[in-house]
């Protein structure tokens, strides 16, 4: 490839069904929100000891790259339109890990900050990055047009996922 065809590429990148997308495009921020949020769980899990906790963790990363690829489709041939079950299961399946979580978590009767040991700090680090995530996906998600409610409401849920697995591993 030749030096004028590095320059043309410089600041685009590609989405599903669709080439030439600027690096700008909101679509492409919320793809990385998504994928920092990703991230951000796979460095928490690192410190997790308890093996249903990582499985859990990784079970989220999974979802949120099928997440991922319905962003990749906004605006392009490949666009899901009207399927308003898209990612049902996916919240459901989450709905239904918090429940069991809130069973056998103890919730502290005042504010708390965690940190106490690697695995609430980078549990709580993922719980700040998956909620920055959610704020932007609302906004992108909205400014686009795009409902998309099931991944909004997985978003806010994992969230919750990352606080309740705090108040397990804690000290």
């Amino acid at each position: 490839m030749n030096n004028e065809n590095n320059a043309k590429q410089v600041g685009f990148t590609d989405l599903l069904g669709l080439s030439g997308v600027s690096k700008t495009d909101r679509r492409i921020q919320l793809l990385g929100a998504v994928d920092e949020a990703s991230a951000s769980l796979s460095l928490a899990k690192a410190f997790l000891e308890d093996e249903g906790d990582k499985l859990l963790l990784e079970t989220c990363q999974s979802q949120l790259s099928k997440l991922m690829s319905f962003v990749a489709r906004i605006g392009t041939t490949l666009e899901q339109e009207g399927d308003q079950s898209f990612f049902a299961s996916e919240l459901a399946w989450l709905e239904t890990e918090l429940d069991g979580l809130r069973e056998i978590v103890s919730f502290p009767e005042k504010f708390v900050f965690f940190g106490d040991n690697t695995q609430t700090g980078t549990l709580d680090m993922a719980r700040t990055i998956v909620r920055r995530a959610e704020r932007e996906a609302n906004i992108i998600l909205d400014e686009l047009g795009v409902r998309f409610e099931n991944g909004r409401q997985y978003l806010n849920r994992l969230s919750t996922l990352c606080y309740f697995l705090i108040l397990k591993n804690r000290s």
